[in-house]
């Protein structure tokens, strides 16, 4: 009965809510130059049919979200190639730590991500580029070609992990984990593009979950480990679901899971250490234990979680996907 009351207390602190700290766009302002609170960095953007558009030209461009700075932090784009450019060769993608992305021809001070092609999307790319504005591929991989995908971007202290949906199916495809060199520090999000490459759907979480490094593969029978970056000091809330199409807060925030058997039981104690308090620079861990059960096999569940205090939840962190296999 004590947990059940916590988990419902928790849940109860969704209507005491602060002001938004996840917070997603889907460029649905009327076509032209406005895009809201957005702001040209470098390059020109445009609002086209419901998605921002870079300047159909032969140059690197970024667009920032000014009032949006972290050091830590998750960021999702989807970049769709525009068959109506001018420019056969696109990007587009989701960047973060942007504190001068309008200097020189690649920027510089921000860790970027990007789904590029040639007549369609065929390569992903993870990028550092120094305070100088030299640029360094942190990892990139060629997959079979297509007109939309979804990039995610995420940044804990060092390590910069990009995730990507080439196939549109909802799981990632492609996980990029490294560490970059690029001194990590509080800076606007940002998205970049190339040639008339589009951006949709972006979304912004501001705490991080992610797999530990060094975790064992998913099968039935491990334990998965995973570490967050939330607000020092603060008590968290984990939970797991086996879906992630939000449950949503009454001040608009999306808590991305969604609230199903999993979920409770989560929330209700039955994996221990899903609710503490996080350590002084806001770190902490939790821990999922895969039942031995070969049945499990291809079954996904996400792992998401708050921080919460006296005036409700203080942000929330994206959900990172686990697929159990052989």
């Amino acid at each position: 009965m004590k947990q059940l009351v916590l988990a419902l207390t928790v849940l109860s602190l969704i209507s005491l809510a602060a002001p938004a700290q996840i917070w997603q766009d889907q460029f649905n302002y009327p076509n032209g130059t406005n895009l809201g609170a957005w702001k040209e960095f470098l390059g020109d953007w445009n609002a086209v049919s419901n998605k921002a558009e870079s300047a159909q030209i032969f140059q690197w461009q970024y667009c920032t979200q000014p009032n949006r700075p972290y050091k830590d932090c998750a960021a999702e784009a989807v970049g769709i190639y525009n068959p109506n450019s001018k420019q056969a060769l696109q990007f587009s993608g989701p960047a973060i730590r942007c504190a001068n992305p309008g200097s020189g021809r690649l920027g510089s001070d921000l860790i970027m991500a990007k789904i590029q092609g040639s007549g369609r999307w065929t390569n992903l790319y993870l990028y550092q580029i120094d305070g100088s504005g030299g640029s360094r591929i942190l990892q990139s991989n060629s997959f079979t070609g297509g007109n939309k995908g979804t990039v995610r971007l995420l940044g804990i202290d060092q390590r910069v992990v990009l995730q990507a949906d080439t196939d549109n199916d909802g799981l990632w495809d492609y996980v990029f984990d490294k560490t970059t060199t690029v001194t990590a520090k509080a800076a606007p999000v940002a998205i970049d593009g190339f040639g008339g490459g589009q951006v949709d759907d972006f979304k912004l979480w501001d705490g991080v979950c992610l797999g530990k490094v060094g975790n064992p593969k998913p099968t039935p029978g491990t334990s998965m480990n995973y570490v967050l970056r939330g607000w020092p000091n603060a008590a968290f809330q984990a939970a797991i679901a086996l879906g992630n199409t939000g449950i949503v807060l009454p001040d608009g925030r999306i808590i991305p899971l969604v609230a199903d058997g999993l979920f409770f039981a989560s929330m209700l104690g039955v994996f221990p250490g899903f609710s503490g308090t996080l350590d002084g620079n806001g770190d902490g861990t939790i821990t999922v234990p895969i039942p031995n059960i070969p049945a499990l096999v291809g079954i996904t569940y996400y792992a998401a979680f708050v921080n919460y205090g006296s005036t409700g939840i203080l942000n929330i962190s994206n959900d990172e996907q686990t697929t159990i296999t052989t």
